[in-house]
């Protein structure tokens, strides 16, 4: 059996969008270009890319011809239909693309960047560890290593990737990887297969606790066939008793746990699987540690070190790439800008080192005040904006939410005294505007809530003002 996982590269069948597919290309995956179908085949017989991405004007007035013809190249490997939303609702051949196959523009860079790389991957009937020798597994392990050294630029995408190697790999049915947090020990999730969403969200590996974290903590490798007989029995209710424990270990640290169980064959993981195992975390412990460093290092870049929020530069790359995504699905996007009052007659009142206490607590209600999904940013100095991705016009756009805040802020008991000698509270002023209904660009977005906003500090302060 060939145990090759291709390379992360891509067949792109046009020549219209080259731009926005650089986007990704600058991330790490490989392009191959093919200006009309029937070269996008002919490279297709020769090439071992991992998946095909097409325009969708260069299948045609034949299209349902081309895209079997096309598919039928590809054999076992996905194809991706590039479109625009009018194609997509009026132009596309009714059953002839689904819309798990289609990628809609314009790209949304992180959402294209996820559909080709989780698209590149073998399933795992093509990537089975049935090695015939030590040469198959030092070529398999070459293979698996250059894909996820692609992603130490993007950890998320890595965790992905690391899954879905090993799924494929020891045909696994739950994998786990569990990655080092800032908190000393303590390991979260960071991607599964196979693993109910209840579970997902709350595991936690702990060194020394339960039977990974006290694997993991010995920094080495348990394959247990018999649970309960050659090793701790799981309180989770796997289909069968063989599981594997994985540290990925970058000395000192352990920066990474695997936990492998329900394998798809009858019996237990074997040896063979613990040998490879035992070189992958080798070599992943390393790239593991470069991408939490990457990501690090991006957080240092990104986040506010008084307040823990996003700053302006994050504000300056996400807000364009959220209007772009709430135009492809029609979707409102509301921004919020938001300015603490009189705050300079607070930092004279109450010293500068309370001035920056009371914006971090203002920050941390902010950001409690609203949804996972929504960005709070501190945009500079005592000003924050809040990005509300896909906000429900039944709900006001946002006001409401910014108005909850403005009263928590209000009841905080921030208290100063003011130029004239009376005691108040820190308060907050707010204007929010909506795309499209306010807007058409993420300038004039802003352009619109900094002019609510002015109206809601000429009218007295303390009130949120939306359009």
């Amino acid at each position: 059996m060939d145990t090759a996982l291709s390379a992360l590269e891509i067949l792109y069948v046009g020549s219209s969008f080259k731009d926005e597919v650089s986007d990704i290309a600058a991330r790490g995956a490989v392009f191959h270009d093919a200006t009309t179908i029937y070269a996008g085949i002919a490279k297709l017989k020769r090439s071992g890319v991992g998946a095909v991405l097409v325009e969708f004007a260069e299948l045609g007035k034949q299209a349902d011809a081309a895209l079997k013809a096309l598919r039928e190249a590809a054999g076992s490997r996905p194809v991706l239909v590039s479109m625009t939303m009018d194609e997509w609702e009026i132009v596309r051949p009714t059953g002839l693309v689904s819309q798990a196959e289609v990628l809609l523009r314009p790209y949304y860079p992180d959402e294209l960047w996820r559909r080709v790389t989780s698209a590149a991957l073998p399933p795992p009937a093509q990537a089975a560890a049935s090695f015939r020798g030590d040469a198959d597994r030092l070529q398999a392990l070459m293979e698996d290593s250059h894909r996820l050294n692609r992603f130490t630029n993007d950890l998320q995408a890595m965790a992905d990737q690391c899954v879905s190697i090993v799924k494929a790999r020891l045909r696994a049915g739950r994998v786990s990887l569990f990655l080092k947090t800032k908190e000393p020990g303590k390991l979260t999730i960071a991607h599964t297969a196979g693993i109910d969403k209840e579970v997902r969200d709350h595991a936690t590996v702990r060194l020394g606790e339960g039977v990974a974290g006290e694997i993991a903590q010995r920094k080495r490798i348990a394959l247990v066939k018999e649970a309960g007989r050659d090793g701790p029995t799981s309180s989770r209710p796997y289909k069968q008793t063989s599981y594997m424990i994985v540290p990925l270990v970058r000395e000192p640290d352990v920066v990474g746990v695997l936990c492998i169980t329900d394998r798809f064959e009858q019996g237990p993981f074997t040896d063979e699987d613990l040998e490879y195992m035992r070189a992958f975390a080798a070599m992943t412990g390393q790239t593991v540690a470069n991408a939490l460093q990457f990501r690090a290092a991006d957080e240092l870049a990104t986040i506010d070190e008084g307040t823990r929020l996003f700053n302006r530069r994050f504000f300056n790359r996400v807000l364009p790439q959220e209007v772009v995504r709430a135009t492809r699905y029609k979707h409102d996007l509301t921004l919020a800008m938001i300015d603490v009052d009189y705050f300079k007659q607070y930092n004279d009142s109450m010293g500068h080192q309370a001035g920056d206490r009371a914006l971090a607590r203002v920050a941390e209600i902010l950001r409690e005040s609203f949804r996972e999904s929504d960005m709070v940013v501190r945009y500079g100095g005592e000003e924050f904006a809040v990005i509300m991705p896909e906000t429900s016009r039944k709900e006001g756009n946002g006001v409401g939410f910014v108005d909850r805040a403005r009263a928590q802020v209000e009841a905080a008991g921030l208290m100063f005294q003011d130029r004239q000698g009376n005691e108040r509270p820190l308060t907050i002023s707010g204007g929010v505007a909506t795309l499209p209904l306010q807007a058409q660009s993420w300038e004039e977005l802003v352009e619109k809530a900094d002019r609510a906003l002015y109206k809601a500090k000429s009218l007295g302060r303390n009130r949120i003002i939306g359009w």
